[in-house]
């Protein structure tokens, strides 16, 4: 099992690691990790080559892509107002514009080598984001999802996994396992498994108020998976536990324009906190991951690098 951090080439993270006057290179030799999960939200290359470290690449997600897929020209605009916002995010204002987006983002991606791909499954609107009403189900999401992913999976070679993320809004949740089974079913490409991503999982349960609760919320879910659990490939490991934030969240309607009021509400939602209870090897003894991928919030790396060795410490007690 390799055990991995997520990294992104974002000023922050650069600076961040330099200010440890180490390289990326000498920051998981000292951890003992066995490389990063790159994240790949571009349509062009990185200036700089990760292929001796990126053992994955997580591909971009676009949240919002449903009415798009569907043509659904009402809701799409009162969603992006216009067609300079339309282009802004898909690159265009039809579904083949956005394909191709798709398609260079996991070109983009692949340029690393990496042994496998995260793709997330989701469709959420700004507005649903705050209201939690959605317009759309978990089933029309996956099945939608399913359609777009089997339009780009030419792009992927056969000997690099393609692993589908969980999340919280509508979409793959791992909550039904009928539902899970039948999108897998419909995936028209043979080297695919599931990335568990266990703050997401956690954030479907809002009543969850301790560790222990969340970790045994988990094992229930793999559980209830049955034989399907064994498609989980990957784990993307943090705890969160937001469900006082969800009940207390504001409900105002914001526009996509304000990236930064949305990117803290769901930092709000999605905590990527260390685990420290011991009894997260539960989750372990129920599936039989190639990948452990620790993605955790942090001020500056040597916080990191705490919270990563004592993550570790617990996989290896």
């Amino acid at each position: 099992m390799k055990q991995l951090f997520n990294y992104s080439t974002v000023p922050g993270y650069e600076e961040a690691i330099r200010r440890t006057g180490k390289s990326l290179e000498d920051f998981l030799a000292m951890l003992g990790l066995d490389g990063i999960e790159l994240l790949v939200y571009r349509s062009e290359p990185y200036m700089r080559p990760f292929d001796n470290v990126a053992v994955g690449a997580h591909l971009r997600s676009w949240s919002c892509w449903y009415d798009l897929w569907k043509n659904n020209k009402d809701r799409l605009y009162q969603i992006f107002r216009s067609d300079e916002a339309l282009r802004d995010y898909y690159g265009g204002t039809q579904k083949r514009a956005w394909l191709l987006q798709i398609k260079r983002n996991i070109q983009a991606a692949l340029i690393e080598k990496p042994e496998y791909l995260v793709y997330r499954v989701e469709e959420v609107s700004p507005a649903e984001q705050y209201s939690w009403n959605f317009d759309h189900t978990n089933a029309e999401v996956m099945k939608m999802a399913a359609r777009v992913f089997n339009r780009v999976s030419d792009q992927v070679p056969a000997d690099t996994k393609v692993l589908f993320e969980n999340s919280w809004w509508p979409g793959l949740t791992l909550q039904n396992a009928k539902q899970t089974g039948e999108f897998l079913e419909k995936i028209k490409f043979d080297n695919i498994g599931l990335m568990l991503d266990t703050g997401h999982l956690l954030n479907t349960n809002p009543d969850l108020q301790s560790e222990r609760e969340g970790i045994d919320y988990i094992c229930q879910i793999l559980k209830n998976l049955g034989e399907l659990r064994y498609y989980i490939k990957g784990v993307h490991l943090s705890c969160s536990l937001s469900g006082e934030y969800q009940r207390q969240s504001p409900r105002m309607i914001p526009s996509l324009e304000n990236d930064a009021r949305l990117l803290s509400h769901v930092c709000n939602i999605d905590q990527h906190r260390p685990f420290t209870d011991p009894a997260v090897l539960k989750i372990f003894e129920l599936i039989e991951p190639d990948y452990v991928v620790h993605v955790l919030y942090y001020d500056d790396f040597n916080q990191l690098a705490r919270q990563i060795t004592e993550q570790k410490q617990l996989l290896n007690a």
